[in-house]
């Protein structure tokens, strides 16, 4: 349930919006919360002459109207059918809040709430943003004779900040790219981010993702330890490689009402024959 705190002094009519602005998550509906001063008796009935109407600041699009004693969507916009509501048995306590359904990146934008009624008239303001936590990333490491991939894929929503960190802490150049998720598409965003270094030795670095919106944090750790072995046979040439992978995955996601933190290590020995000395090693997938 929706909690504000108003105050009445005189005769003021004041409108307010609790939260100025909302984040929107994925698959959950959102609430844009709009206050008024309510009735002074508290078990009064709905007034017949209260007014509610939400709208889009930038364009005037009607998102929800009630009038009347009821809601009334002839003008309501095309792309809000079936997706609005009021909170009907708290509209007598001065509650005019909307309800928002499947929230996706084509809701972001200002939203005004008016309300009207024997009292007086006013406004206010709500900005919406739309968010998806990133899911588990999913990591595939290449070895080839002269160099390494690894590859990380995930998805989520807005774009996130991306770095491959040495020990030193030093960003290392990556590749990225952002596609529409097949997974929902419109909704979702695919990232994937590739990081190719000379093969060889031992490799360790942090893949970390920030999502802001959400203050999602995703660190992985990864140490890979890499030799390759090349000898004759009577067929001709072969070849084996050799290879430790260990990754530590730690996750932190600090939302409004709790913290996440999510610890995962595993060690892979490889030992993976290949006349081309191309070996590809797998996948990891931090649970």
């Amino acid at each position: 349930m929706l909690r504000w705190a108003t105050a009445i002094c005189g005769n003021a009519f004041e409108v307010q919006a609790p939260q100025p602005r909302v984040v929107a998550v994925y698959d959950q509906p959102a609430v844009l919360g709009c206050v008024f001063p309510p009735s002074l008796d508290s078990g009064a009935p709905l007034e017949e002459g209260l007014v509610v109407t939400w709208q889009r600041v930038e364009d005037s699009r009607v998102v929800h109207s009630f009038y009347y004693g009821t809601d009334q969507l002839a003008r309501q916009s095309g792309e809000y059918y079936n997706r609005t509501g009021l909170f009907h048995s708290q509209l007598p306590g001065g509650n005019a809040s909307l309800r928002l359904e499947s929230v996706g990146p084509g809701d972001q934008g200002r939203y005004l709430c008016s309300v009207n009624n024997m009292k007086g008239t006013g406004k206010a303001e709500v900005q919406l943003k739309y968010a998806a936590f990133y899911t588990e990333p999913h990591l595939t490491v290449q070895a080839q004779h002269s160099y390494m991939t690894f590859l990380y894929e995930t998805d989520g929503y807005p774009e996130p900040e991306v770095r491959w960190l040495d020990p030193h802490g030093h960003n290392l150049t990556h590749n990225i790219s952002v596609t529409q998720s097949s997974r929902a598409p419109g909704l979702l965003l695919s990232l994937r981010t590739q990081l190719v270094m000379q093969a060889g030795g031992a490799v360790n670095f942090t893949f970390s993702l920030k999502n802001q919106l959400l203050e999602q944090v995703m660190e992985r750790s990864l140490s890979y330890e890499n030799n390759i072995e090349t000898g004759k046979s009577s067929g001709g040439h072969s070849c084996s490689q050799h290879a430790k992978l260990h990754a530590a995955a730690k996750v932190e996601t600090s939302v409004a009402f709790g913290f996440v933190t999510k610890l995962h290590i595993q060690e892979w020995p490889f030992g993976v024959p290949s006349t081309r000395c191309n070996c590809v090693l797998g996948s990891y997938f931090s649970e």
